[in-house]
C-alpha cells in the first residue's frame, strides 16, 4: 500500500498537492493522488488553483526599482544591522530576524537592477549579477534554516497527531522529503517511537518523527534535505561543536534544547527538554 492510500482524509493530502503540481512526485504516488483527485472536487480545485498561481508567476515581469523603495531598503538594512550589533552581547542565542534576511535579498535585487540600468561592459555586468545571486542565495539559506528551527520548536511544543505509528512506513516519505527517511536508533538511550508525519515548511518538506526517551521526555526529530537547507547556516542561532570528529550545532530556543547535524546530504534537527549534552548525543546517534 502506498503512502497516499494510507491517508484517510483530504487534510492529509495537503503536503502532496504542491509536490504533484511541481512534478516532484514519483509515478506511483502521482497515480495514487490522481485517483483521489477524480473523486474529490475540493482537492481537484486546489490543484487547479496551484497551477494557475504558478502560471501567473511565470508570466509576471519584474519592474524597475523606484528610488523611494531603494531608500527604504537601505534604511531597513541599516536599522537591522544596528539592532543586531546592539544585541550581539546577549548570552542567549536568538533567531535571526526574518526582516533582516528579506532586506538582504531585496538589497541584492536592487544592486542587480541598478547594475542593469547603468549598462556597464559585459564582464562587469556578469560579475554584479553573480554577486547579487550569491547574496540572495546566502539570505535564502539563512532564512530557510531559521524557518526550520523555529518550526521544529513550535511543532515540539504543540505536536500534531502523527500520520503513522509504524516505523516501516517511513520509506514512503522519501519522495516527499527528497532524502531517505529511516527510523533513528538511539543506541544506549531507550527511545519509544510514537509516530511520524510529513511536515511542510513554506516550500520545503521534512519528516517529523516523535519519540519518548528515558520514560517521559518527548523528543522531536526533523529529517530533511541538507543540500536545500544547509545545517552549517544554523550559526549564530546554534553554536558549533565538534564531537567525535563531527560538527554539531547546539543551542536553546524558547526554552528547548536544540541540536542539528548533517550526514551524506541528510539533515537532522532535534528538539527536547533534555540538556544540551544529551541532545547532542541523541542527534549523533540518530545519524548512525
Amino acid at each position: 500500500m502506498s503512502a497516499a492510500k494510507s491517508i484517510e482524509s483530504c487534510s492529509r493530502f495537503d503536503y502532496a498537492l504542491s509536490a504533484y503540481v511541481d512534478c516532484e512526485l514519483d509515478p506511483d504516488h502521482a497515480v495514487d493522488l490522481e485517483s483521489h483527485l477524480v473523486q474529490c472536487p475540493p482537492c481537484f480545485e486546489q490543484v487547479r488553483l496551484l497551477r494557475s498561481l504558478r502560471a501567473s508567476l511565470k508570466r509576471a515581469r519584474p519592474s524597475g526599482c523606484p528610488d523611494a523603495l531603494r531608500a527604504r531598503v537601505a534604511a531597513a538594512v541599516a536599522h537591522e544591522q544596528a539592532r543586531d550589533a546592539a544585541q550581539s552581547a546577549e548570552a542567549r542565542p536568538r533567531l535571526v530576524h526574518r526582516g533582516y534576511a528579506i532586506a538582504l535579498a531585496a538589497a541584492a535585487g536592487v544592486v542587480f537592477v541598478v547594475g542593469v540600468a547603468r549598462r556597464p561592459d559585459a564582464s562587469a555586468e556578469a560579475a554584479k549579477a553573480d554577486a547579487a545571486r550569491a547574496a540572495v542565495d546566502r539570505a535564502a539559506s539563512i532564512e530557510s534554516v531559521e524557518v526550520l528551527l523555529d518550526d521544529l520548536v513550535t511543532q515540539h511544543a504543540q505536536p500534531l497527531p502523527p500520520e503513522t505509528t509504524n516505523p516501516e512506513d517511513l520509506p514512503r516519505f522519501d519522495p516527499f522529503v527528497g532524502v531517505p527517511v529511516r527510523r533513528p536508533h538511539f543506541q544506549s538511550i531507550p527511545a519509544n517511537f510514537m509516530g511520524a508525519r510529513v511536515h511542510t515548511m513554506r516550500d520545503r518538506r521534512a519528516a517529523l518523527l516523535q519519540f519518548v526517551v528515558r520514560g517521559n521526555h518527548r523528543v522531536t526529530v526533523y529529517m530533511f534535505n541538507s543540500r536545500a537547507v544547509p545545517v552549517q547556516k544554523a550559526q549564530p542561532i546554534l553554536q558549533p561543536r565538534v564531537v567525535r570528529e563531527r560538527p554539531v550545532y547546539v543551542g536553546n530556543i524558547n526554552g528547548y534544547s536544540v541540536a542539528a547535524a548533517e550526514r551524506s546530504g541528510v539533515g537532522y534537527a532535534l528538539a527536547s527538554d533534555l540538556g544540551d549534552d544529551v541532545s547532542t548525543q541523541l542527534v549523533l546517534a540518530a545519524m548512525q
